[in-house]
């Protein structure tokens, strides 16, 4: 058990540190060519239905949304398998690291006028860690962070088969990438703030699950 938890600490510090060298790159402006080259490259999609779609999956990455889902794997937890994970709420651990990410990374946000979110609102949350930079994406450092957890919880379940665990597995890595997708197309991130916080997601998740 114990040599289980160090690896699993030992991978959320692998992830971490790719997180804090990564950060390094994208202040120095290592990124600038890729970030232009995918942003122009993925708005080049003009459709007012995939505008909605993408729009739609910023408020289920939302932080409102993410504290539903969060409080439903621990009950899920709690209810099937009579075990108290209360690691799952570590998620908010993302959020002093994004908010120092977007002091201190210069990486300035994509311009106005690539913005797609169709929506005339925005949640309560979008204002919480509000600064001129766009390093990492929180939606998609949370959104990681809830799939991590749900494809461990999926492997380590008996009551589900292999052929069933590949379709879940594959439904989690599509909505993963369409989150992705969603932050460069509507222009609200870089594909170097969704790499960071691909990093990022990833080493909060594996660190909740020490306390598996």
């Amino acid at each position: 058990m114990i040599s289980k938890r160090l690896r699993i600490l030992s991978a959320s510090l692998f992830f971490f540190l790719l997180f804090i060298l990564l950060s390094g790159l994208v202040h120095y402006d290592f990124f600038r060519g890729i970030d232009y080259q995918s942003m122009l490259f993925i708005q080049k999609i003009q459709s007012l239905s995939i505008d909605y779609f993408f729009s739609v999956l910023t408020l289920l990455g939302s932080s409102e949304a993410v504290f539903i889902f969060v409080l439903a794997v621990f009950l899920i937890i709690l209810i099937s398998r009579k075990r108290m994970f209360l690691g799952v709420f570590l998620y908010i651990l993302i959020y002093p690291v994004e908010l120092m990410g977007k002091l201190s990374v210069y990486h300035p946000k994509p311009p106005v006028f690539l913005n797609r979110y169709i929506f005339n609102f925005h949640l309560p949350s979008s204002y919480f860690v509000s600064t001129n930079y766009s390093y990492p994406s929180g939606h998609m450092a949370r959104t990681v962070f809830l799939l991590v957890i749900a494809i461990f919880i999926i492997r380590s379940s008996f009551r589900i088969g292999f052929r069933t665990k590949l379709p879940l597995y594959s439904a989690l890595i599509a909505y993963l990438f369409l989150i992705l997708i969603s932050r460069i197309y509507l222009g609200e991130h870089w594909f170097s703030d969704c790499l960071g916080a691909l990093f990022l997601g990833t080493s909060v998740a594996f660190f909740s699950l020490v306390f598996w």
